[in-house]
């Protein structure tokens, strides 16, 4: 009897213990509704996470209306009780936008875009922090320390793909803040999941076979670092609807990543393509032993109060914000894909099932970068006009294989966007915007006798947003 009101009080402190814990901490709900109307001139997705189709591909090149409401919020804030002489507090935030990942791996073209009636829950952050005055340690899936400057449009996303590196990842990351003049200096390190494959683990499951990507493994975390200061040297601007100083950063990023040797199937159809005069000629392909490969990425951004203030009033101030980057392997920031982020370099072989094409894996560099300017009529109605590029340099189309026949790589791709806001109150937000799209290719391709090496997007797009 006594042993089990022994066992009976265990399980009772055991059950007040996580309550008394959640006591201590305070929970807070936030987020928004986002209802969203788009007209585009093609098939594209929701958030243009994408390439855009050639022209002349008439199963991608007529128009669509689409209404959504999955791109809705939900957050909790969670403060929670001091520990080591730091605050501690909590975000999880997710979405119901989940189901179109299958196009932001891939980059299809024409991509499709589910039904609202499927949509699908997504997490978008969950982390943790512990700050001191002048430190913080945070760790779990948030931005990258890269993507912290995402420009203010009616299509969130804005310019990924076309000069915008975007990404939340799972991370463990320490910062520290440094007074200096006038300013702040803030240096930032994290350690972060590749995400094109683990550390160690193969991607797609196989050790080898005929398709490149499940070869593909990452050996090292993803080390990233960055440098920020901001200073109130003049007066202030808007920023996502905040004021903001002067603030200029320099950031980069590594990681090193293995492709094993796969081998092409003399019993299968051709596996991979090459350049040809107006259209790619499938081949065989192989690659010629296991590579070890180096993404990386540098990026610089400024902030500029170009008309500012001094107060919390924004009417009449205006801003410009720039970032640019270069960088190789760069499917790990959306921009490119795996299909296209990498390629073999001819060395030998006839692209014959007896004799493939074998070549040594190179991955693509790219540069690119996005110019936002803003200008506030008054606090309730502004506007900004952004342009975004991404463009591959490097690239020598006599040595190219393209080692799946999917691949198709791009040149260049460019987002053109023009927003109208209007947010009456603080709860309440509405935007009109005009997109154009277009993505140049390296090969033209021959369709029903026509010739096209580029694709073009038109969007207006309405949203409205209610805050709590």
């Amino acid at each position: 009897m006594k042993k089990r009101m022994f066992i009976a009080l265990m399980v009772a402190v055991g059950m007040m213990l996580p309550l008394s814990a959640f006591g201590a901490a305070d929970f807070t709900l936030g987020g928004y509704i986002k209802m969203e109307t788009i007209w585009d001139s093609t098939q594209v997705n929701k958030n243009l996470l994408q390439f855009i189709s050639r022209n002349n591909d008439a199963n991608f090149q007529h128009g669509r209306l689409k209404f959504t409401a999955e791109n809705t919020r939900m957050n909790f804030t969670i403060k929670g009780p001091k520990l080591w002489g730091a605050t501690t507090t909590g975000f999880i935030e997710w979405d119901f936008d989940n189901h179109s990942n299958e196009y932001i791996m891939t980059g299809t073209p024409g991509g499709g875009w589910a039904s609202p009636h499927k949509a699908r829950i997504g997490l978008r952050h969950a982390m943790f922090r512990l700050n001191w005055p002048e430190t913080e340690l945070m760790m779990g899936q948030y931005w990258s320390l890269l993507t912290e400057e995402v420009p203010e449009t009616a299509n969130f996303g804005a310019c990924t793909t076309a000069g915008q590196p975007f990404l939340r990842e799972p991370q463990i990351r320490i910062s520290q803040m440094f007074g200096i003049g006038p300013g702040k200096m803030t240096a930032s390190f994290a350690l972060a999941q590749p995400t094109n494959g683990l550390w160690g683990l193969q991607v797609n499951g196989t050790q080898a076979g005929t398709n490149p990507y499940s070869c593909e493994s990452s050996e090292t975390p993803k080390i990233v670092a960055r440098v920020k200061y901001d200073a109130d040297l003049w007066g202030k601007a808007a920023f996502w609807g905040a004021p903001r100083p002067f603030s200029v950063r320099v950031g980069g990023a590594w990681w090193r990543e293995r492709f094993r040797r796969f081998a092409a199937d003399p019993a299968a159809a051709a596996n991979g393509q090459v350049f040809g005069n107006n259209n790619f000629t499938a081949a065989y392909v192989s690659s010629r032993d296991q590579q070890y490969l180096n993404h990386w990425l540098v990026e610089g951004s400024v902030f500029i109060p170009v008309i500012p203030t001094t107060t919390k009033n924004l009417a009449g101030t205006a801003s410009l914000l720039t970032q640019w980057w270069v960088g190789a392997g760069l499917d790990g920031y959306f921009e490119d894909f795996a299909t296209t982020a990498s390629y073999l370099n001819y060395v030998s072989g006839a692209g014959v099932a007896a004799n493939p094409l074998i070549g040594d894996r190179q991955l693509v560099q790219r540069f690119g970068g996005y110019v936002q300017a803003q200008y506030y009529f008054t606090n309730q109605w502004y506007t900004n006009i952004v342009w975004g590029i991404n463009r591959a340099f490097g690239v020598d189309q006599d040595r190219w294989i393209g080692d799946t026949t999917a691949n198709d790589p791009v040149k260049t791709n460019q987002h053109y966007y023009a927003t109208l806001w209007y947010q009456p109150i603080k709860a309440l937000k509405f935007g009109l915007e005009y997109t154009y799209v277009r993505t140049d290719y390296f090969q033209k391709r021959t369709t029903n006798s026509q010739i096209s090496d580029y694709g073009e997007n038109h969007r207006m797009m309405f949203c409205g947003f209610f805050y709590f």
